[in-house]
């Protein structure tokens, strides 16, 4: 097998089908490669590795490399930050036949050029080959997990038909939801998709409306009816690779959600609701109306709700919940990427050691619920 790299713009439309054929076997979200052309397209210094079988492309990654600073803090709360070179493993995958002994060449590749502190691999998945390569690179590389904990990757594998999909869930996700979504088709909403360049300005102007209500707005992930993400969002559109929505009632948006579909897997992106009709569950009638549309109205094989908890939403929702982490590499025999990984690792020991003393005060009853659910606007429910 031979391992070719490209690093040059003009050489990344020979990787295009090839990038596109081996992501659509991913069990989650990869994004296409016109949104790789994009990232890459002013002046980013970047590395994409392909691996060579009778000269086709079996297995594909990319690397970009940025300076930036890195942010340390405790949920959404800054407490400072460091200037960091870094590269970044693109989708925070491996795509194709991503055996251990091809994704070690990968990785060994990076490490000789070298250029950086800190290998940012992103959000993988536990167990994977690339999981148990990042955690036994050279002696004097250590992976760890920038998060406090590990999370679960969240999927929907859509059936043929949404009833088919329903009856996946378990039992009490069923009575819940259908209760539900009862209640608010009693207030007579109307919903909207939106795939189309034209319609994404109109859409940006409704869900800003909604997501100024939500306590996402105030720590740092709101919706924006903006330059940037218009521009974003008419890109993919323009690309065939957005889907949005928004519910409305009484011809006012009271929930929207959008993703990107990309290789027949929907990655979820944002969503949010007007808390005032919490009580008739407007972002769970949302939901089951994108997976709906994506089961009959696209080829959508999977909807990848992202990482998140083990309660909530999205676990209620799933079919399918696959451990992951995020992982950050860096070489410790170096001063300053240790540093680094002093300060994450010592943070995360600190989160750590608080959550555990409330949990030994409060325990696991409705008083802590509350207490996380009161503190969840701040940005402390995010630990």
């Amino acid at each position: 097998m031979k391992i070719v790299s490209y690093s040059d713009y003009a050489e990344l439309d020979a990787l295009g089908d090839a990038w596109d054929r081996l992501n659509e076997r991913e069990v989650r979200f990869v994004p296409s490669f016109s949104e790789l052309r994009h990232h890459l397209r002013d002046g980013a210094k970047f590395r994409v590795l392909a691996a060579m079988e009778n000269s086709q492309i079996v297995t594909i990654a990319c690397f970009i490399y940025w300076k930036s600073a890195k942010r340390f803090e405790v949920a959404t709360r800054k407490l400072f930050d460091l200037p960091v070179k870094g590269v970044s493993l693109y989708g925070d995958n491996v795509g194709g036949r991503a055996d251990e002994e091809t994704i070690r060449q990968f990785f060994q590749i990076i490490i000789d050029t070298g250029g950086f502190d800190v290998i940012n691999v992103g959000d993988i998945l536990v167990e994977s080959p690339l999981y148990k390569v990042v955690t036994t690179l050279r002696r004097d590389f250590v992976a760890w997990q920038v998060m406090r904990q590990r999370q679960t990757r969240w999927m929907i594998d859509l059936p043929d038909s949404f009833d088919d999909y329903f009856s996946l869930l378990r039992p009490t996700a069923k009575t819940r939801i259908a209760r539900d979504l009862r209640r608010f088709e009693r207030a007579a909403p109307e919903f909207r998709v939106i795939s189309r360049p034209e319609d994404v300005e109109g859409f940006l102007r409704d869900a800003e409306v909604v997501s100024q209500l939500t306590y996402q707005w105030n720590i740092g992930y709101p919706t924006r009816n903006d330059a940037a993400t218009r521009s974003r969002l008419i890109r993919l559109a323009t690309n065939a690779n957005l889907r949005a929505y928004v519910a409305y009632l009484h011809g006012k948006p009271c929930a929207f959600g959008w993703g990107e579909l990309a290789n027949r897997t929907f990655g979820f992106i944002a969503t949010g609701y007007d808390p005032q009709y919490r009580n008739i569950s407007p972002g769970t009638a949302l939901i089951m109306h994108i997976v709906r549309d994506l089961i009959e109205n696209t080829n959508c094989a999977v909807f990848d709700f992202m990482a998140g908890g083990e309660t909530g939403y999205k676990s209620r929702l799933c079919t399918v919940g696959l451990a992951c982490a995020r992982m950050q590499v860096a070489q410790i025999s170096r001063p300053y990427p240790l540093l680094i990984v002093v300060l994450d690792k010592s943070i995360n020991f600190a989160k750590n050691a608080i959550l555990k003393l409330t949990d030994l005060a409060l325990g696991d009853g409705a008083l802590r619920q509350r207490l996380k659910r009161a503190l969840r606007p701040f940005g402390v429910g995010t630990y």
